[in-house]
């Protein structure tokens, strides 16, 4: 027998779990061969050392520990699992919600401008104003013999003029937006405004303020001639 396949059964052979015969030849190739033989006494050495090794017990509670640990595990899949669910959730509603927090803005939006801004329909001149905030309005207008009426002959459009009121319904001053800007004009408009028109101040939660209001004032040259207001 050759020394490779001697190897191959020298573990067999110190286990003892050789047939007869085959231990027969590799006791014989043993005795002939050093090599062979001294390979066979280190590994009986080996086994032998480590058959007097003692097995070590576990401890007591490792199967307490293994569950415990066990239990952790499966908490934390647990909770992987619904954080996994939340996610998916909050991903189905977020397009939904921001679209109804979007609508929800828009509408208070336009609810605060129909306060601020909103028009008081089949008003008279004496109801009291329901909005938050209110515009200046033209209260009277009567022309006297102040006005020279004469130096609007020449003008045959509007005269667009932006005009300052106080808290008192007066003037404060104006500027003229579009139309003539000469001085006989001028002069003409310091005299209507502050002579001839009153208003009602701004308001703003039912109180007077200062504000502002634009108009247009349109001379039609008939036999009464007269102003007319358009604001």
């Amino acid at each position: 027998m050759e020394c490779k396949e001697t190897l191959k059964l020298l573990n067999a052979y110190v286990d003892e779990l050789l047939s007869w015969k085959e231990n027969e030849v590799v006791d014989r190739h043993l005795k002939a061969c050093s090599d062979c033989d001294c390979e066979y006494h280190q590994l009986k050495s080996l086994k032998q050392l480590m058959s007097s090794v003692q097995r070590r017990e576990p401890p007591q509670d490792l199967a307490l520990r293994m569950k415990i640990k066990a239990s952790k595990r499966n908490g934390n899949v647990m909770l992987q699992r619904a954080s996994s669910k939340l996610q998916d959730f909050l991903r189905a509603i977020a397009i939904p919600a921001f679209s109804g927090v979007a609508l929800t803005f828009l509408f208070f939006v336009v609810l605060l401008s129909t306060f601020f801004t909103g028009a008081n329909l089949n008003a008279s001149d004496k109801d009291i104003p329901l909005t938050l905030v209110t515009e200046p309005r033209v209260r009277s207008l009567y022309m006297s013999q102040f006005v020279q009426l004469q130096d609007f002959v020449s003008v045959r459009e509007p005269i667009t003029v932006e005009t300052y009121v106080g808290i008192d319904g007066r003037i404060i001053s104006y500027k003229i937006l579009n139309g003539p800007q000469d001085r006989a004009t001028i002069r003409s408009l310091d005299q209507f405004f502050f002579f001839e028109v009153s208003f009602d101040p701004a308001t703003s939660f039912g109180r007077p303020i200062s504000g502002k209001i634009v108009l247009s004032l349109m001379f039609f040259p008939t036999t009464n001639n007269k102003i007319d207001v358009i604001g």
